[in-house]
């Protein structure tokens, strides 16, 4: 194909020069006869001009000959590679229904093996951009480069989708880390509405990231931030001035487990409570 394409240029370029070389042509010959007149130019070189134009009348029509005869073959690569370009989008289309299965939209997999198999999805996009050079080339030599335009938008598309996840992993990395941070913290010096506000502007970040809401990866995070929102204002009640041995045996009662509030306790372990089920009893308790 590369040496039907070389061949196509060349013909077409005959015919795209032909104003311009035969501009130049006449206005050498001008030239000549001018000098001729005053004894400058030889009849030699007026002889060399028409002999000039005639090659270029010879080529053009060599030109011509070749054009019709390669005119078939044109059509036939013009053909297959619209041919193939139709198999690129069906390909991407099927990818990216795939992609969409993998784990990595799954909250389970976890941050790192999440990144690493978004990672390789790049790895897998240089096939697909390979394959759009080389198509988009001959399409745009066959004078249909807008062929190639919805392949190149799918592969941007899932790139940007790809951009979005690994940015929604990197949130999630953060949020957990601050939550492992806050599941550290030591009962008596923690600071659940100071947690309670980073949770709150880190929530409204989530909400605003440019993602697949949908996606199971976006719900596992977005439900455990509302847990915390949830846990912390119990915390915040929990950690009042007013709250008594009784009113701390009555929870005890209600989560049936045993627990000793002093400087060992840490946040995870009221966490490990699952407070959560005991809404409405953490309130009369706390009341």
């Amino acid at each position: 194909m590369k040496i039907l394409i070389g061949v196509k240029d060349n013909v077409e370029s005959v015919f795209n020069l032909n104003d311009e070389l035969v501009l130049k042509l006449d206005c050498l010959e001008e030239s000549l006869k001018m000098f001729q007149e005053h004894g400058i130019a030889k009849d030699s070189q007026v002889k060399q001009i028409k002999k000039l134009f005639d090659e270029f009348a010879t080529l053009k029509k060599l030109a011509k000959d070749i054009k019709k005869e390669i005119t078939p073959l044109v059509n036939g690569e013009n053909e297959k590679t619209t041919n193939l370009i139709k198999k690129l989008e069906e390909d991407l289309k099927a990818y990216t229904t795939e992609m969409k299965k993998r784990d990595f939209y799954q909250y389970k997999t976890g941050v790192t093996e999440s990144k690493n198999r978004l990672g390789l999805v790049g790895d897998e996009l240089k096939v697909f951009d390979d394959k759009i050079t080389d198509y988009g080339y001959n399409a745009s030599k066959f004078g249909n480069p807008d062929q190639i335009t919805n392949s190149i938008k799918a592969v941007e598309t899932i790139r940007t989708e790809v951009q979005n996840m690994i940015a929604l992993w990197d949130f999630i990395e953060k949020q957990q880390e601050a939550f492992e941070g806050y599941m550290n913290s030591k009962w008596v010096t923690s600071s659940p509405m100071e947690m309670e506000d980073e949770v709150k502007n880190r929530f409204k970040i989530l909400k605003e990231m440019k993602c697949d809401k949908k996606c199971n990866t976006y719900i596992g995070i977005q439900e455990d931030i509302k847990k915390w929102l949830v846990f912390l204002p119990l915390i915040s009640d929990l950690r009042d001035p007013s709250m008594r041995d009784r009113h701390w045996n009555a929870l005890k009662v209600k989560v049936q487990k045993d627990f000793t509030v002093d400087d060992k306790l840490i946040l995870r372990d009221v966490y490990n409570l699952n407070l959560n089920k005991y809404l409405e009893d953490v309130e009369e308790i706390t009341d």
